[in-house]
């Protein structure tokens, strides 16, 4: 069967008769029945049953179409992918990030950007990290940021700026803790409620971390999916996060403090893009504003 023949044959099984098909394709009826009888012929086999009530697919056309869907799927990658490389041509930079990395930094990369480049157009799609994937592969992105190195052998990871994690805990909590345990505070937030990430935020492995070491091994308490959410509840005083460097910026000191965690290791921001395709003269103009702006961020946060 030929890709035409495959495209009717799925039409015809979606559908379940060949007008709804045809419509599907954009060809006649006619030139539905056609193709089928042809790919009957070459394949040596009825593919469906004629009767009262329609088409019924017969048990080999089943076989085939669980065969077909992969690559049917594989072809709409293939569009995808043909459409993409024509939208990165036209000026546009399209980029994704981690949410947390989209509400707390990207807003200032986006306006340095459009200082420079006013005419220039923009995508920005928020995703988690093995969202990412698909969205490179397929060139619906040009790069995308997020933390620590991909894991995904087709993505390469390029390392922009490191920093400290911070625990993110309201400024009333953690001046109750320097005041009953001044020599080890954090020991203190061991009987907070700690708000925990759930999914696959690379935050949560940092968070599942420190929370062992204050002795904290029951996933008990609030369990979220983004840092965002997990700080709305901070906010509120319902316990404390952790948070990365970027966000730990960001913070209004009059209510959150942001504590550096000196007993993990840092977090390490990267710029993700496809082994195949590297990022493309507009999407490099962007990520050559990172380095100015990480610095400058990484000077404003003061650590509690």
């Amino acid at each position: 069967m030929n890709l035409r023949q495959l495209e009717v044959f799925q039409a015809v099984m979606q559908t379940g008769n060949m007008s709804a098909a045809a419509r599907l394709v954009c060809i006649t009826p006619s030139a539905v029945s056609k193709t089928i009888a042809h790919a009957e012929l070459q394949l040596g086999y009825p593919l469906f049953t004629r009767g009262r009530n329609g088409l019924s697919p017969t048990p080999e056309a089943h076989v085939l179409f669980g065969e077909a869907v992969p690559i049917h799927r594989q072809l709409d990658e293939l569009r995808k992918t043909a459409l993409n490389l024509r939208r990165a041509e036209g000026g546009q930079v399209r980029l994704a990030a981690l949410p947390s990395i989209s509400h707390e930094f990207l807003p200032r990369v986006l306006q340095r950007y459009a200082e420079r480049h006013p005419r220039a157009g923009i995508e920005v799609r928020t995703l988690h990290q093995d969202q990412m994937v698909q969205a490179l592969l397929t060139r619906s992105v040009d790069f995308a940021l997020g933390f620590y190195p991909h894991p995904h052998p087709q993505v390469a990871s390029t390392l922009l700026a490191g920093g400290p994690l911070h625990a993110a805990v309201t400024r009333e909590i953690w001046q109750r803790a320097l005041r009953l345990k001044k020599s080890d505070p954090m020991r203190f937030l061991s009987d907070t409620p700690l708000i925990r990430l759930v999914g696959d935020d690379p935050m949560r492995a940092s968070i599942d971390e420190l929370a062992r070491r204050l002795g904290l091994n029951a996933p008990s308490g609030i369990q979220v999916q983004t840092s965002r959410l997990a700080l709305e509840l901070v906010r509120l005083g319902m316990g404390w996060t952790i948070v990365d460097f970027l966000t730990a910026s960001n913070l209004d000191p009059a209510s959150i403090v942001a504590v550096e965690i000196r007993d993990l290791p840092p977090t390490s921001l990267h710029a993700y893009h496809a082994h195949h395709a590297p990022p493309g003269q507009q999407a490099r103009s962007m990520l050559d504003l990172l380095p100015q702006l990480l610095s400058q961020v990484r000077a404003a946060t003061r650590p509690a």
